[in-house]
């Protein structure tokens, strides 16, 4: 049997752990259960084209509110990077952050991830942006924003740009970068955006092989879900002749540009007129038209949905490049059209998801 004064002992024992415990607990709760490490928020495309880097879309031309050109120009934009401290607890300390251009790691991924073949290796963004290579972070701020300043004007979009971004660590700049890479660099495919340029659903686009008598064969072929239109301008985009697309090696070949112009006095229906500069092209096209309409959302009143519709589509070019000695002519016809929800609470420049 054990006597009361043992039991009374035990009892209060127990008593004091789990007071002891419980505080430890607390204070353990207080501290900072992992480290303050420092890394980009720029997740990565795990589809389409762009695998492996982070595909962000801005306006070509940033506007200020009145409409003008905020830096001075067409074809001058810009982009926010955030950059983070990762924790349970807010950051505590002045931090200058210090960021470079990383040329290694974008030769590695091309590599890596097309070996041999240059032609779809990313091209180096750094000639068209800049930004300070110094970041400062304030005690008590978890986020501040990487400025980046972009210059479109003599940008050729055959190329896949991509501007490399790291994270410098040094004992003597007092943080630590996040340990794992993905979120120590930035690899930032960025493609500039007008009202006319995007991804067009294809599905009423036909594609037909050409007889020798001038005749068009049966459909050939399944074309592409979409057609990627790359600004060149605010009424200027171009794409690619009938199914090809930016994974074709001999891309520049087949560049077909697009120019709108808006009927006198109306903002939302005018005509579309297609021209290519390579001569082996055989190119001749018809001239095309579109319009936009624009509609608030039926369930979410804040969600305009603005649809560009370009219809009568009519060219026809000549693929001299699929077989050596041998070319076919193509005729492609139908429409494209092309589909963006607008959050009418934030600026448009803010939600570009496409």
């Amino acid at each position: 049997m054990i006597s009361n004064k043992i039991k009374t002992f035990l009892l209060a024992s127990s008593v004091c752990c789990a007071t002891i415990s419980l505080y430890s607990c607390n204070n353990e709760w207080e501290d900072e259960q992992y480290e303050h490490y420092i890394s980009f928020k720029a997740p990565l495309d795990t589809e389409g084209n762009s695998v492996g880097v982070t595909t962000v879309y801005v306006p070509l031309t940033r506007l200020n509110d009145d409409g003008t050109p905020r830096y001075g120009a067409e074809g001058l934009s810009s982009y926010e990077l955030p950059v983070i401290v990762s924790g349970s607890t807010h950051n505590d300390k002045d931090m200058d952050i210090h960021i470079a251009h990383d040329p290694d790691t974008l030769q590695t991924l091309n590599y890596a991830r097309f070996n041999t073949r240059s032609e779809l290796y990313y091209t180096d963004m750094a000639p068209l942006a800049s930004f300070d290579e110094v970041l400062h972070m304030s005690s008590g701020q978890d986020i501040a924003m990487l400025h980046i300043n972009l210059d479109f004007r003599n940008a050729n979009f055959v190329n896949r740009y991509v501007l490399p971004l790291t994270i410098v660590e040094k004992e003597e700049y007092g943080y630590k970068r996040h340990p794992r890479k993905n979120y120590a660099k930035a690899l930032l495919r960025i493609l500039p955006y007008t009202r006319f340029s995007g991804a067009y659903e294809s599905g009423n686009l036909h594609f037909y092989m050409v007889q020798a008598d001038g005749r068009d064969e049966s459909q050939a072929g399944a074309m592409l879900n979409a057609v990627q239109l790359y600004a060149i301008d605010e009424n200027t985009a171009f794409f690619y002749a009938g199914n090809n697309d930016e994974s074709r090696l001999d891309r520049e070949n087949y560049k077909i540009y697009a120019h709108f112009t808006y009927h006198a006095g109306n903002n939302k229906t005018g005509v579309v007129t297609f021209t290519a500069d390579n001569p082996n092209l055989n190119f001749r096209a018809e001239q095309a038209s579109f319009r936009i309409l624009e509609e608030d959302d039926a369930t979410e009143s804040y969600i305009r949905r603005r649809t560009v519709i370009i219809q009568d589509i009519d060219y026809h070019f000549t693929d001299y490049t699929m077989a050596q000695g041998s070319s076919f002519p193509y005729h492609v016809t139908g429409t494209l059209t092309m589909e963006r929800k607008l959050n009418t609470q934030m600026p448009e420049e803010d939600q570009i998801e496409w």
